[in-house]
């Protein structure tokens, strides 16, 4: 099978319907379902409700096989619960910034892996970087600051209110 650009791998591995590993059957097929998540993150497990969530589901048995792409999904609905930035959101905050990946990573003071997970959605930013996000996306001032913080400005700054 020939792997067309912009399909997951879910897509180019499991071609629908699909036989099911419970009942052997082939009846395995994407449906929509309301599902009550649960979710740890950030030191905390939040629960939160998503109306339509794609799950690969057999038509037969009722298995239900959860994919890359439904993870995916639910961490979209745990970023949306908790009103965190989207991946989209970071990327088009670095670019309206003018600075790159690994600036960025710098000013806030981490590892430029981590902006990286965040901008591919396999990690997600805690409330905290969040919110420094929000402010170093919106304030100039702010954005100067964390990009000449040094050793020297953190020690003049304890000093300071």
């Amino acid at each position: 099978m020939m792997n067309k650009p912009g399909t997951s791998a879910d897509e180019r591995v499991k071609p629908y319907p699909r036989r099911c590993a419970v009942c052997g059957e082939v009846a395995v097929s994407k449906v929509c379902i309301p599902y009550d998540a649960e979710v740890r993150h950030d030191g905390k497990l939040h629960t939160f409700f998503i109306a339509g969530l794609e799950i690969d589901q057999c038509g037969r048995c009722g298995e239900q096989y959860f994919t890359a792409s439904t993870d995916e999904e639910i961490n979209l609905a745990l970023r949306s619960h908790l009103a965190l930035l989207t991946p989209a959101e970071i990327r088009r905050g670095i670019d309206v910034c003018q600075v790159t990946q690994k600036a960025f990573a710098e000013h806030l003071g981490i590892a430029a892996e981590t902006v990286s997970r965040w901008l591919t959605g396999t990690s997600i930013q805690t409330r905290s970087l969040d919110r420094l996000m929000r402010l170093y996306f919106t304030m100039a001032d702010v954005r100067v600051v964390l990009s000449t913080w040094d050793a020297g400005s953190r020690a003049a700054n304890r000093n300071s209110c």
